[in-house]
């Protein structure tokens, strides 16, 4: 049998070969796109993916960036798939691709470069600059660590993200492959993600990708099987009028339109065809020589991508035996040559092979490949793959004994959901091996589970966790007192995340444990114990930092210490709060520690209304969480922070960009609605009202659940409320504004409904206080409505005078006071918008945003008293700060409230700025139409003319039709003299 013959062009594929170009293109040109490619086994996924990235190869232009394409290959390693294999791939390509460079950029970061080192050790081994440092177990770290690179590679180069074989992933490549493809972080750059759909049901890790499917940002392409015309084309493409048509309908039968087996029959030199396709795919194999067969079945059972020294070791150190027996594989189209040894063509091959090996020839060959690679080195990866191969070899004594020394080294951190799998199975051989607990250094089995189960909780499993360390405290026999609590205060941190609840019964029984001991690991737990059950109550937090003090835990007391912020945060003691946050940043020795006690300082500061310092804390965090190459988690709740702070202080643009940065980061969907609610405030003060709408409507169609989240539900409540205010502001008709304000009332009710905690009470109120300006404006008309705005002033007044809350800082009372007395005497609210403006402090109390209200608000008196030198000067000011400060809502309307007052400007060119038909409707105002009688005379609908005086009044700057029409008579031309 010869080599196996592949058609030249791509036979049945144009829709999705050119949609697969159409997203390549998109992500050279700067907009990254995300791709799936899903089909059964041999349906061509790697070929419509090689042949589309050919062409983008073939169109590239002088100045288009250059392509790397990096792929991870997903293996089938069953439960002990090798840690990172598929991502080591992807990195060494993108290595390939770019040289140095890789580490140029990751050297930006030393975290990044760091977990580079651990993947790749040849990267740390090229880098002076690694130091080791003690990694918290994280899911997200090693995602986070490659999607920085590839971002800031694809400033530079056209990245192409391949990931095949998803169905194969293991936790750590289904977690990158699935938040790359929905964050897309980059600007040139493409991912592509493929796996079988044959597969999906008992695949968990595919849930994810699944997932992908109702996103309507990411394209997916179902493969579906050739038709006979198309099988008959692929067989002429392959071998021109070698075969009759009875021949190629047999084969398309046979086949049933799977490339792969076409191919596969086409190259078969026997007159009739196999039964079953797993003798089609034996039918190469076994004609090889038992040289080359020996080679193909070791190579089966070691992986997809065996390394070439590996291979020669496990084959007996031959070269020439290994030389020949590859080259004829090769020759045969069984194998390929890979970047560091050899792989099979097709899964489906190595499948069919791996089978096709006697049961102690397998066993024979896995030993071997444990001891080759055991001799290749001691990393975790390696020694993972080595206690794999010990357990199919049917030595479990010795695969344990390789597991506990893999559990040893560094890596495990970077991969929980693996390294859990590795405690489990420590647990399952544990009767079968003789002194297990001295074989892995003294822990019980109920230790080993436990841990297990803590790296399910930091891989974020807390549902199976549960299940684990459910197991270890139902095992039989006495148990060490503090092994057992340690094992109940991790049933609680599970049921915390599972329920959002503590077990109180979980906590009593660990306390009753380790009460009256004084050993240090047992002081630190009953410390972590106390912090969670006296949770609510300051004198047990205070004592569990007193017990964490005396273990000697820097941890365990950091997290405690913690713990006590928290709370103080919570009773309003923000001084003896921000003391214990401090503290816990002295004594943290982890990262994740100093960001939980930065996150509280930040949060203290933001309470008390001190902006600019929040912002700067916020940003600390923010700056801390990218050296160590985690921009995900406590990174991406910083930038939010930081987004979110930095509005109240006028830098719009920067919040925006942050916010912005924040969406390619966050996954979740509630933590996705915080940053759209930045990026939504920044609309309404932007002056960008469809753009506000838009978002509002992501969230009731697209994201409805996130408001039953507490925090969520009254952000955008407060932003509704605020939209309510633009609108009223904006309406130039005495009825419709009456109908907005009795909106915003029955707006004002719903939000006051969300503040279910007191400390939010601030950042609502100069919104409700404005409300009740509106209101006053209105006052007279609907006694009932009158009412309510009352009710309202009443509830504010309650909160500033004086201050029950914090967060009210003394600007912030004489706001509201101001604003809460709309309808007081000219001379009055003149003196209380000066105290106001008197009382700022740049980033303190309150939000630039109002301080740029309280200047309108002082310009509007003064023109009602006359000063119109005055008034001009500070609507000149107050422009000019407004525009800077990104508030162009407040800069149009000091625009024209000055055009109302004829205070500057030039009023032939707002008269010019109206178009032909608005001057025309302009006239008939000035002549005292209606809407409807403008309609009749010009031929158009009320409605219509309704717009255009909407218009004409927002161009002219001035208030009502009666303002428009003085304004019009006042710049018409003279009538001519008459003898």
């Amino acid at each position: 049998m010869a080599g196996v013959a592949v058609s030249p062009v791509l036979i049945g594929r144009q829709g999705e070969f050119e949609a697969l170009r159409r997203a390549l293109a998109d992500g050279r040109g700067g907009v990254p796109r995300a791709m799936v490619i899903r089909g059964e086994a041999g349906i061509g996924k790697t070929r419509l993916v090689q042949e589309a990235i050919r062409a983008l190869r073939a169109d590239a232009a002088a100045d288009d960036p250059p392509v790397v394409v990096a792929t991870a290959q997903c293996v089938d390693g069953g439960d002990g798939a090798p840690p990172f294999h598929a991502l080591r791939g992807l990195l060494r390509d993108l290595r390939a691709g770019v040289g140095d460079g890789l580490l140029d950029v990751a050297s930006a970061s030393p975290g990044v470069l760091r977990t580079l080192g651990v993947l790749v050790p040849e990267l740390a081994e090229a880098s002076a600059t690694v130091a080791p440092e003690s990694i918290e177990p994280s899911s997200d770290l090693v995602s986070d660590t490659i999607e920085t690179v590839v971002e800031r590679l694809s400033e530079r180069f056209h990245v192409v993200v391949v990931v095949e074989d998803l169905h194969w992933a293991d936790a750590l490549t289904a977690s990158f492959a699935t938040l790359l493809a929905m964050t897309r972080r980059g600007r040139h750059l493409t991912v592509v993600l493929t796996y079988r759909s044959d597969e999906v049901a008992r695949r968990t890790m595919l849930s994810g990708v699944v997932a992908l499917e109702g996103r309507r940002d990411i394209e997916h392409l179902e493969l579906a099987r050739l038709s006979g015309a198309e099988v008959g084309s692929q067989i002429e493409a392959i071998a021109p009028g070698r075969f009759s048509r009875a021949d190629t309908d047999a084969i398309a039968a046979r086949s049933g339109g799977v490339p792969f087996f076409v191919e596969e029959l086409v190259s078969l030199e026997a007159e009739e065809l196999p039964g079953p396709l797993r003798d089609l795919l034996l039918l190469r194999y076994r004609g090889t020589s038992p040289g080359a067969r020996q080679i193909v079945a070791l190579l089966s059972v070691g992986g997809d991508d065996v390394d070439h020294d590996i291979l020669l070791r496990v084959s007996g150190g031959d070269r020439t035996v290994l030389d020949d027996g590859v080259r004829e594989a090769l020759e045969r189209g069984l194998i390929t040559v890979t970047a560091t040894g050899y792989g099979f063509r097709h899964a489906l091959l190595r499948e069919a092979v791996y089978g096709d090996v006697l049961p102690g020839v397998r066993r024979d060959a896995h030993r071997a490949y444990a001891d080759a690679l055991e001799r290749a080195g001691a990393s975790f990866s390696t020694l993972a793959a080595v206690a794999e191969h010990r357990a199919r070899s049917g030595d479990v004594p010795a695969a344990f004994d390789a597991t506990v020394r893999c559990l040893a080294q560094p890596g495990s951190e970077l991969a929980p959901s693996t390294t859990a799998a590795l405690w489990r199975r420590l647990a399952e051989w544990w009767d079968d091996v003789p002194d297990a607990q001295d074989r892995v250094g003294g822990a019980s089995r109920m230790e080993v589970l436990r841990r297990a189960a803590e790296y399910l909780w930091h891989a974020g499993d807390y549902l199976e966790a549960r299940s684990v360390v459910t197991a270890a405290l139902a095992l039989p026999g006495p148990s060490d007192p503090v092994e057992r609590a340690t094992a109940l205060w991790w049933l609680v941190m599970c049921e915390g995340w599972i329920s959002i609840r503590a077990d109180e019964q979980a906590l009593a029984e660990a306390d009753a444990l380790l009460v009256g001991r004084t050993d240090s690991a047992a002081l630190a737990q009953l410390a972590r114990v106390r912090s969670i059950s006296g949770r609510h109550d300051i004198a047990s937090l205070e004592d569990a930092v007193s017990i964490a003090r005396d273990s000697g835990d820097a941890e365990t007391l950091a997290i405690c210490l913690t713990n006590l912020a928290v709370r103080r945060v919570h009773d309003g003691d923000d001084e003896l709060a921000a003391a214990a946050a401090h503290a816990a940043l002295e004594v943290t020795p982890r990262a994740g520690g100093r960001h939980r006690a930065l996150l509280v300082l930040a949060g203290i500061a933001l309470f008390e209304a001190r902006y600019r310092e929040a912002a700067e804390g916020f940003e600390k965090m923010r700056r801390e969480a990218l050296e160590i190459g985690r921009e995900h988690g406590h990174g991406a709740i910083a930038t939010v922070g930081l987004a979110h702070t930095l509005i109240p202080v006028g830098r719009l643009g920067e919040s925006e960009a942050h916010a912005q940065r924040a969406l390619q980061l966050l996954v979740v969907p509630f933590d996705r609605s915080a940053a759209l609610r930045v990026l939504a405030e920044g609309d309404l003060w932007g002056d960008r009202p469809a753009a506000y709408a838009e978002k509002r409507r992501v969230i009731d169609d697209e994201m409805p659940d996130v408001l039953d989240v507490p925090d969520e539900d009254y952000g955008w409540r407060r932003l509704d409320l605020l939209e309510a205010l633009v609108r009223i502001a904006d309406e130039p008709d005495d009825r419709r504004r009456l109908e907005l304000v009795r909106a915003g009332v029955s707006r004002e009710s719903a939000l006051r409904a969300a503040e279910t905690q007191p400390w939010v009470r601030p950042w609502s109120l100069p919104i409700r206080a404005w409300l009740v300006a509106e209101g006053r404006r209105v006052s007279g008309a609907d006694p009932s409505l009158d009412h309510g705005i009352s009710q309202i002033r009443d509830d504010v007044m309650a909160l500033v005078s004086p201050p029950t809350i914090r967060g009210v800082a003394a600007v912030l009372v004489d706001f509201v006071a101001a604003e809460s007395t709309a309808d007081a005497a000219v001379e009055s609210r003149l003196a209380a918008w000066r105290a106001v403006l008197a009382g700022v402090r740049a980033g303190e109390g309150l939000a630039v945003q109002f301080v740029h209200l309280a200047t309108l608000r002082l310009a509007e008196a003064l023109v009602e008293c006359g000063d119109r030198a005055g008034a001009e000067a500070t609507l000149a000011e107050l422009g000019a700060s407004a525009r800077a400060e990104g508030d162009a809502l407040v800069a149009r309307w000091a625009a024209q409230l000055a055009a109302r007052a004829g205070l500057g400007g030039d009023p032939g060119s707002r008269i010019a700025s109206l178009t032909e038909r608005e001057s025309q409707v302009l006239e008939l105002v000035a002549r005292g139409m209606t809407n409807p009688q403008i309609g009749r005379e010009l031929f158009i609908s009320p409605k219509t003319a309704s717009i255009h005086v909407s218009s004409i009044l927002t161009k002219l700057g001035v208030a009502n039709r009666t303002e428009a029409a003085a304004f019009a008579r006042a710049r018409a031309p003279a009538a001519p003299a008459h003898d």
